[in-house]
């Protein structure tokens, strides 16, 4: 348990700092900005109610019952956030963060536009965290793969756009570190 909250913990971080970088980047508002960031704290907050078997799993492939479970995290998160009564943006990025661009997505199959902006900022933050760190049954990728992985999901499942200047932002900037601050970064006009 403590190994599963110490990495969901530091990816929810780099997620928050990616999404944030990648919202100034795209230019959006200062608010939008914050209200992308704490989507991407909070887009993985459904896990907290998964089984313990889930994070024990050292294997890449689940099970159908387990792929169930996993792919019922974004509908947990957004029912624990209705209850708080949160901003639109961070609720639809928790809630819509794994849609793909192509329908193929979960948990509604969304296509293209129906999918909003801070989901899919914070589903290429996501994706590349993903990439780029260790997890129990994947190692992590380097930054070239992670940005050639990224560039075949580019109109297909991820914004192209976006995975443009999420590209360019992290080739500028870096990638942000394995154990990040134990704060949401404040958002501000500047990208540094």
């Amino acid at each position: 348990m403590g190994r599963r909250d110490s990495y969901t913990h530091a990816h929810a971080q780099r997620v928050a700092a990616y999404s944030r970088r990648l919202a100034i980047k795209a230019k959006l508002s200062v608010d939008m900005s914050r209200d992308i960031t704490m989507g991407g704290m909070l887009h993985d907050l459904g896990k907290l109610a998964l089984s313990d078997t889930i994070f024990s799993n050292k294997q890449a492939a689940l099970s159908t019952e387990m792929i169930g479970e996993v792919r019922s995290h974004p509908l947990i998160g957004a029912a624990l956030l209705q209850h708080i009564h949160c901003n639109a943006n961070i609720y639809h990025a928790v809630l819509f963060h794994h849609e793909r661009i192509d329908g193929s997505g979960y948990p509604f199959g969304l296509h293209g536009n129906e999918i909003p902006l801070a989901a899919k900022i914070v589903s290429i933050a996501d994706c590349f965290d993903a990439i780029t760190t260790d997890r129990p049954y994947q190692r992590r990728k380097s930054r070239r793969h992670a940005f050639a992985l990224l560039d075949e999901m580019a109109g297909r499942c991820l914004d192209e756009a976006l995975v443009r200047l999420m590209i360019e932002d992290v080739r500028i900037h870096g990638m942000e570190p394995i154990m990040p601050r134990l704060t949401v970064p404040h958002v501000s006009s500047d990208p540094r």
